[in-house]
This record gives structure tokens, C-alpha cells and sequence, in this order.
């Protein structure tokens, strides 16, 4: 683009001319655009303010430019507790899964060397293991690097508490894949994985003979002068910063988490230090004259190499590809982790990198995002920008008004219930010349909202505030809606399988349990008061006790330690007591038969004792489905 202003810059200051006087900046070019000054007078007062209204206790802000830092800055603090300052020159912080990005860089490089391919089958570089296929097809290197393999969720056990629970990536991918396999097609859908990156990590162990880690610090961190980059940072090191959440008027500190998937998220590094490896991918793969990589292979990591929908970006191998509302191209990738917030943002035609790292999370719009678009928003206009894309005429945008159901979650192994736990319905609806869709959006505010969407193309839409894309597409007869770089739900299911009816079912007949153990104990007090000889406790009472513990630990412990991985007493004893309950129903209904043929009892005891018996099989079928007992559906 640079290469063209000598040709155009007469023709263009005409053309402003007419309608005013064209600015220094952009008369002058990007060098001189983004300097240490503009940014500081941009980026403090914008970080007061939003650190200030989103309790955030501290941020490092970096910029690079061409081959060097030209902005290094932080902002509050990294321990609150000692009052210690965020130095970007100084301070460890987590950087989450920009850790993604490294691990790609590093498949690259055995790329280069003709060690892996990325279109061949991943299992071949398995000695020990192999991945299952789905309905045949392999997965390759190509599908994990851009989140197209088409592998299950990952959400047991994917982190540790402490460092000597972490489990090693193979023990961690051996148990996902036994219990976890494929669910999609490789190459046909992108959805964003954690086991997928870290598939990639421990691909580059068995290729080297060497941990994650140590290759790393050989062919990354070494060449780009990284000395504080590591996948294996303790929570001791009295360099790292703390990561806070902000409740009740105070910070609270959030704990330490191991990943059990180094190459997934577990990087922590000096600011300054990873703006070494921005200068490298800016830079033709080049810092300080280090070569990690080739040339045509940083161009091959940030081309397109998937993309959703053909009028987005998509992505490229370990970077997200945008462009902003001028039409300069970016490259990014975000990462959180127990509280830290980064993002980084390349911007080739500039070489301008951008990093933010914070240590703790925005309740609303990301803070990341916020400065990341404030320095943006510093570059002098593009003199040709791309070519609009018109609009389709006359879309038909009734065929998209309909009600869509977010349920993520795993389809296999714990977890399982995520899909209906945190369920949530977007609708969709024809405003005329846009679309209007109201829900609790992804990267939104929370709460429920209504954005309006602009058509952009046939299937995709544009959000009218934002600028974040959605797209529409209908396979097997069935509407989905996808989320650019983000997720693909479905119109929403019949009422049987909608998330909101299985919470119902899971809470409706929960809360009936204790309800049941409450009417016993309040008839076995009114007979003690009362003087009266107390009955033993029945059948109704042993199964709603059983019940009634069994879920009072699942909402206290299970749902809460689904991360860390449960311990053998919860997964194989705890969770197993619904089994206990649904065998005394069986005792209660084999015993009410032999009852009903040798007593004259009452119909309504008898109906009221089939009814607690279905009840009881039926609601331990449904625990058994979502695979929240000992034994799993899938």
C-alpha cells in the first residue's frame, strides 16, 4: 500500500482539497502517525477510565513499530496487595492462548525442515496412541491449527490445581480421546479447541524426541531473546503478577491453574518479550537478525486458510484475520486465563504490532479491545481502500427469522450438561432492509440485548454497531447461525430437547427430593409432639435423602471442579448414589406388587408409591444421559 501513495498522492490531496485540509498524519504517513506521544495522550486517559470503571487492578500496554518498541507502558498494578507497579519490562504475566499462536509457529518450523505436512494424517506422527476418526476421515495438522478438526469440546480436566496434579498432554489427550471422540467432519466447521492446540503441542514432543517446553526454549524463546517466556511458571515467582476478580467493594484474588495442555494456554512472559515474537512475524519471520521463520512461511501462517463464510477473513495458522472498518487487514489472537486478558494485534501493512495484557477481566466490551481499536484508530486513512462489497439486492430475509439455541458444550464424557446449563435463545427477526437479533451474545455485555445486522452478502450480515460478522447457512434442512470466529448453533429444538426444558426437568424433580425429605421430617415432629409411636422411615424417605445429598454436592462441588478433574471418590462413589436410589425404587416397586395382591392398602398410597418409582428410574435415566453419574450415556 506504501508503494502506491507515490503515485496517487497528488490525486488524493486534490480530491481532499474539495473537501478539506488534509491532516499531517496523513499526509505524512503511518510513521509518523503512531508516535510515543500520541499514544501516551490517547492511551492513558482511556485506560484510567476504563480500568477505573471495570475494577481492573492492572495493565501493560506495548507497541511495536517496523523492528522496534516504541511504546512500553503499564498501568496499575500487578500485586494490589503489596501496592507493586505493572512494569512491561519487568513483570510475568499469563498470556492465555496466545500461547496457540507460539505452538503454531513451532508446527511451522517442523514444516520447514520436512519433518510433519499439514494435509497428512496426524496419527501418523502417533507412535503410542491414535486419534478415532470420524466416519473415516482423518485429521491433519491443518484442521488443528485452524480449529476445523472437528473434536469434541474440551472442558474436564483441563487444568490442575497445583503443579504436581498436572497431568502430562499425552496422559490428558489418552483419557479425552477414550471418552471424547470426533463429532464433526474434519475441515467442515470451525469451532474453537483447546484440545486441538494442545493435540498440536504434543505432536511437535513426538516429532523432536523434546517436551513442549524445551523446544521452545531452543527454536522460540532463545532466538527472540525471551528469556522469561515459559510454559512451566510457578505461582511463587515473585515476578509474576496477580490476577483479581472485583467483588463485594474488594479485589479477590483468583487462584493459580496448571494446564494439563501447555501448548493450548500455559505461556507466561515478559510484555516486552513477547513483542519480540511481533516484530518476528512482522518482519519476514526476523528478529534482530534470528530467522524462526521463513519468509513464505509467515506469508503461509497469515493467509487465509479457513474461513466461515467466503466474505469474511477467517484464519490463518495460530492468528485470526480481520479488517478494520477502513479495510486494513489484521491479524490477532486473544487469551484469558484465571483472571489475565491479552490480546495481540498485527497489522502487516504497517508492521505495527499491539499488545495488552490486563489481570483482570472486563464485565462488559474487553478493555483489550477498546485500546487495541483506540490505536488503530491512529493510522492515516488507506489511500485505496478495498472495494465495497454490495449487498445482495432484495435479500430474502424472512427464510432467516427464526428463534437459534445456543447449548454448548461436549457431546461425550462429564461435562455434558453444559448444553442445557448455560442454554440461551437468539431471535432473529425481519426489520425490512436488516436483520434484528435479541439474546445474551457471546462476546456482549451479559445480559440481553438487541443488535441490528446489515446484509453485507447472500448468508452474511454485519453488525451495525460493532462491525462483527454472523453468517446464515441451512444443512440437512436445519438453519444454523454462526458467529465469525466464534460459534455455530441451530434454530431451536423441538420442546423435549430445548436447554430451558432439560434445566426444568433437572431442577423441576431436583427440588421435588428435598421437598420430600422436608413433608417427612415435618410428619415424623408433628408425631413426636403429638405423642404418637414414630413409623420407620419408608422406601420415599431413603430415596429422596440419597437424591437430595447427591444433588446439593453436584451444585457445591461437581459443577465447580468439572475444570480440574473429579477425584476417584466423587467420580466412581459420589456419583453413584443415584444408582443407589434408583435400586431402592426397584425394592419399593417389587414390594408394592407383592403388597397390592396380599393387603387390601389404599389405591392412593399404591398410585402415589408408582409414581415415586418412575419418578425416581426416570430421573436417574436422565443423569445417566447427561453423563453426570459413575457410568456415562457417551
Amino acid at each position: 500500500m506504501m508503494k502506491l501513495k507515490s503515485v496517487f498522492i497528488v490525486s488524493i490531496i486534490l480530491w481532499m482539497g474539495t473537501f478539506g485540509t488534509v491532516s499531517a498524519a496523513q499526509a505524512a504517513g503511518a510513521d509518523d502517525a503512531i508516535t510515543q506521544e500520541r499514544l501516551e495522550e490517547t492511551l492513558t486517559p482511556l485506560l484510567n477510565k476504563i480500568m477505573e470503571a471495570d475494577h481492573i487492578p492492572g495493565t501493560a500496554v506495548v507497541v511495536t513499530e517496523g523492528d522496534r518498541i516504541v511504546f512500553s507502558k503499564g498501568y496499575g498494578y500487578a500485586d494490589v496487595g503489596k501496592q507493586l507497579p505493572v512494569d512491561p519490562g519487568h513483570t510475568v504475566m499469563r498470556v492465555g492462548s496466545l500461547t496457540k499462536s507460539m505452538t503454531a509457529t513451532a508446527v511451522m518450523q517442523l514444516q520447514e525442515q520436512g519433518k510433519v505436512a499439514m494435509d497428512q494424517d496426524i496419527n501418523t506422527y502417533l507412535p503410542g496412541f491414535k486419534v478415532p476418526l470420524f466416519h473415516g476421515h482423518p485429521i491433519t495438522l491443518h484442521h488443528l491449527l485452524t480449529h476445523t478438526a472437528g473434536l469434541d469440546e474440551g472442558v474436564y480436566n483441563l487444568s490442575a490445581q497445583s503443579a504436581d496434579k498436572a497431568l502430562s498432554a499425552e496422559t490428558f489427550l489418552r483419557q479425552y480421546l477414550d471418552t471424547q471422540p470426533p463429532v464433526r467432519e474434519p475441515g467442515t466447521e470451525y469451532a474453537y479447541s483447546n484440545p486441538g492446540a494442545g493435540l498440536a503441542g504434543f505432536l511437535v514432543e513426538q516429532v523432536t524426541g523434546s517436551t513442549l517446553e524445551a523446544y521452545m526454549q531452543h527454536n522460540l524463546f532463545g532466538p527472540l531473546q525471551m528469556p522469561s517466556a515459559s510454559l512451566a511458571h510457578q505461582e511463587s515467582d515473585p515476578d509474576m503478577a496477580k490476577s483479581y476478580q472485583y467483588q463485594e467493594g474488594s479485589f479477590q484474588e483468583i487462584p493459580y491453574s496448571y494446564p494439563n495442555l501447555p501448548g493450548a494456554g500455559a505461556l507466561s512472559v515478559i510484555p516486552d518479550e513477547l513483542a519480540h515474537y511481533m516484530i518476528a512475524l512482522l518482519n519476514e519471520g526476523s528478529y534482530q537478525g534470528q530467522h524462526i521463520l521463513k519468509q513464505t512461511t509467515v506469508e503461509e501462517m497469515q493467509a487465509r486458510q479457513f474461513t466461515e463464510h467466503p466474505g469474511v477473513e477467517g484464519v490463518g495458522y495460530g492468528l485470526f484475520r480481520n479488517r478494520t472498518d477502513n479495510g486494513i487487514l489484521t491479524l490477532s489472537h486473544t487469551g484469558d486465563i484465571d483472571g489475565f486478558a491479552a490480546k495481540m494485534q498485527l497489522i502487516p501493512e504497517h508492521k505495527l504490532g499491539i499488545l495488552v495484557v490486563s489481570n483482570a477481566e472486563s464485565p462488559g466490551k474487553p478493555l483489550r479491545d477498546q485500546v487495541t481499536e483506540a490505536i488503530v484508530r491512529l493510522l492515516p486513512e488507506p489511500l485505496i481502500q478495498d472495494p465495497a462489497v454490495a449487498p445482495p439486492s432484495s435479500p430474502d430475509l424472512e427464510q432467516y427469522a427464526r428463534t437459534y439455541t445456543m447449548g454448548l458444550g461436549p457431546q461425550h464424557g462429564w461435562g455434558k450438561w453444559f448444553r442445557w446449563l448455560g442454554g440461551k435463545n437468539f431471535d432473529v427477526q425481519n426489520a425490512g432492509e436488516t436483520l434484528r437479533i435479541t439474546g445474551v451474545f457471546p462476546e456482549g455485555t451479559g445480559s440481553k440485548e438487541s443488535k441490528t445486522y446489515i446484509p453485507v452478502r447472500e448468508g452474511l450480515f454485519r453488525d451495525k454497531e460493532s462491525g462483527e460478522f454472523i453468517s446464515f447457512h441451512q444443512q440437512e434442512g436445519v438453519w444454523k447461525l454462526t458467529f465469525i470466529q466464534g460459534v455455530t448453533i441451530e434454530e431451536k429444538p423441538p420442546f423435549l430437547q430445548q436447554p430451558s426444558t432439560l434445566l426444568a426437568i433437572y431442577a423441576g424433580i431436583g427440588l421435588a427430593w428435598p421437598v420430600i425429605v422436608l413433608t417427612v421430617l415435618i410428619r415424623s415432629l408433628l408425631r413426636f409432639i403429638r405423642r404418637k409411636k414414630q413409623q420407620k422411615l419408608g422406601h420415599a424417605a431413603l430415596i429422596a435423602v440419597i437424591f437430595s445429598i447427591y444433588l446439593i454436592g453436584q451444585l457445591l462441588y461437581g459443577n465447580s471442579q468439572v475444570l480440574f478433574g473429579y477425584p476417584a471418590w466423587y467420580a466412581w462413589g459420589f456419583s453413584s448414589l443415584p444408582l443407589l436410589a434408583a435400586a431402592a425404587a426397584i425394592h419399593l416397586g417389587i414390594k408394592t406388587v407383592r403388597q397390592q395382591q396380599n393387603t387390601d392398602e389404599k389405591r392412593m398410597v399404591r398410585y402415589g408409591r408408582y409414581l415415586l418409582v418412575v419418578m425416581s428410574l426416570g430421573y436417574t435415566f436422565f443423569l445417566f444421559y447427561w453423563n453426570m453419574l459413575s457410568v456415562h450415556f457417551s
